[in-house]
């Protein structure tokens, strides 16, 4: 099989199985409790992961024009920001499940082609799966503030 030593094709095959299983798991009763979940409790460790650093990456390349839903307008309204809420959720679950599964894919790499492959499958898998999950709960967690905000502001007269 020669794509499972090619580490970005094998990359691109994980965003799509994510995706499909996104589909699946967003029928499962635990899918909001999975989604609602932190890698790290306080923000600022992903800042010093370097997430900021990843999304100025991210914004400087074509790959901004994927995930189009998860940008802030101008005009904010609660209901549009629990949209990018649910897309946000999407997008990290997508991204977990993509990891998951070139995480497997890296072990059974690592032991066929040998260890230069299966550090490529790792390059890969950080900068294709891990950092978008983290960059989405960076987002996610900005979000949440911003709509407990808005609700405090509707709520008081």
């Amino acid at each position: 099989m020669k794509l499972l030593n090619n580490a970005i094709a094998v990359m691109f095959l994980s965003f799509i199985i994510g995706v499909l299983a996104d589909l699946v798991l967003r029928r499962m009763p635990f899918y909001g409790w999975m989604s609602a979940r932190y890698v790290f409790a306080d923000s600022k460790t992903y800042e010093r992961l370097g997430v900021e650093w990843f999304r100025k990456m991210l914004l400087a390349t074509p790959l901004r024009m994927f995930n189009t839903s998860i940008k802030l307008p101008k005009h904010r309204d609660l209901q549009l920001l629990k949209d990018i809420q649910k897309h946000i959720a999407t997008a990290e679950v997508s991204h977990w499940v993509g990891f998951a599964v070139m995480m497997v894919l890296t072990i059974y790499a690592w032991g066929v082609y040998g260890p230069k492959v299966g550090l490529s499958f790792v390059f890969f898998n950080t900068l294709g799966n891990l950092y978008p999950c983290l960059l989405q709960q960076y987002n996610k967690r900005r979000l949440y503030q911003l709509i407990a905000a808005m609700e405090r502001r509707k709520s008081c007269p």
